[in-house]
């Protein structure tokens, strides 16, 4: 995750539009290979208020706890968010009625899994059932067994290339 960085995904964004008007396996692997290579901003909240540098950019302070935010889409399924652009994000903060102070990241579909595949204590894994793609845009759901399969895909990969 990065903090304070901006992020835009016209690539994506055209793939998701495609694969809208005509759902096809093509269309929705170029939607899928679009979002292994994408970033996106995640609003999360913070613990501690971020500070500013030498250079007067805002960091964070060391040891400060970050937790992504969440939504709950129509089965009340759980879904952390993920905005293609800063425009995306501000129809969210638009929308919200809980008004905490979020500050956005711009976080990999590897780190969206990690947050969702990551075993608790107990053995069973966080809350997110999935990560949703501008929620008041797009509205592209990626559930737990899509993320799943894209990490198998990506372990595939990495092996295809090790053996070369």
């Amino acid at each position: 995750m990065f903090f304070n960085q901006k992020v835009e995904n016209p690539m994506l964004c055209g793939a998701i539009e495609a694969f809208k008007a005509d759902r096809n396996d093509q269309k929705r692997m170029q939607v899928v290979e679009e979002i292994l290579k994408a970033y996106f901003l995640c609003p999360c909240t913070v613990s501690e208020r971020p500070v500013l540098d030498e250079n007067g950019e805002p960091v964070l302070p060391d040891g400060c706890e970050i937790s992504p935010k969440m939504i709950q889409d129509k089965e009340g399924r759980p879904l952390l968010l993920a905005f293609t652009n800063e425009q995306q994000m501000e129809k969210w903060q638009e929308q919200r009625t809980v008004r905490d102070i979020v500050y956005p990241f711009a976080t990999c579909f590897l780190e969206y899994a990690n947050f969702m595949l990551q075993q608790q204590e107990d053995g069973s894994y966080g809350p997110a059932q999935g990560f949703v793609i501008d929620p008041y845009g797009d509205n592209y759901v990626v559930d737990r067994d899509m993320v799943a399969n894209m990490l198998v895909r990506l372990q595939m990969r990495s092996e295809a290339k090790e053996k070369k």
